[in-house]
């Protein structure tokens, strides 16, 4: 029987950033991954904005917590909580805005 736990502490892209320096391209790895991540959630905010969502969480890198709160606001989510995942590395992120008064 196998498990779905990974192997070690690291973790795999579903597919290869071949922009980035360990594929030959010219971008750093960690910074190109960042990116990724604060546009999936910038992508994600706008989407949840739009149709009248006012909370959405997400599971982040720990040291883009900081520019995720910028984004968080640009969208107008005006609250950001972070706290640490139980995985070193790893914070989990709520976003919220104010309810719209009538």
């Amino acid at each position: 029987m196998t498990d779905n736990l990974p192997e070690d502490d690291g973790y795999d892209l579903i597919y290869p950033f071949t922009v980035c320096a360990s594929n030959g391209g010219p971008y750093d790895d960690e910074a190109f991954t960042a990116g990724m991540q604060a546009g999936r959630v910038d992508h994600a905010l706008a989407a949840a904005a739009a149709v009248g969502i006012t909370e959405a969480t997400f599971t982040v890198s720990t040291p883009l917590v900081p520019q995720l709160d910028l984004i968080g606001m640009h969208r107008g989510f005006s609250t950001m909580e972070a706290k640490d995942a139980e995985v070193d590395g790893w914070s989990f992120v709520r976003f919220s805005m104010p309810l719209p008064t009538s």
